[in-house]
């Protein structure tokens, strides 16, 4: 392949990463973690393919050209890598904010159930009731 052939196929892929990142960023918004993992797959064969054209651009016979007559190709290709670790990046923070309020409500139903679960020794002090921890012998 040309050099001019393998920029616009690594072009092509980084704008279909980049799309793919945004509909991750879309489903972790609108809540539907359900239907992450084929597009997870999607997003990690396309890293793989990503990587193997940036090797063969690498490792390509006229690969010093890359700096001095394909300097702006190589540079819009840097920015659309940074805009999908940008976005990419926003995901995993709005991952991990859905997560900690999952977390923080299971808290609050714990306790909820905990307290639902008190009753009063014979002092009328509160004791928590032991449910499902099997047999004392």
């Amino acid at each position: 392949m040309t050099l001019d052939a393998l920029l616009t196929h690594q072009k092509s892929q980084l704008e279909l990463l980049l799309d793919i990142t945004g509909q991750e960023l879309d489903l972790i918004v609108r809540r539907k973690a359900l239907e992450l993992p084929p597009l997870t797959e999607r997003k990690q064969s396309l890293l793989l393919e990503i990587q193997a054209t940036d090797a063969q651009l690498a490792g390509h016979a006229d690969s010093a050209l890359l700096r001095s007559h394909h300097g702006e190709q190589v540079a819009e290709l840097r920015a659309l890598l940074q805009r999908c670790q940008e976005q990419n990046l926003v995901a995993e923070q709005v991952l991990e904010q859905s997560l900690a309020g999952i977390r923080q409500l299971a808290n609050i139903l714990s306790r909820l159930h905990e307290r639902q679960s008190m009753t009063y020794d014979q002092k009328g002090h509160t004791k928590g009731i032991n449910k499902g921890t099997g047999f004392k012998v």
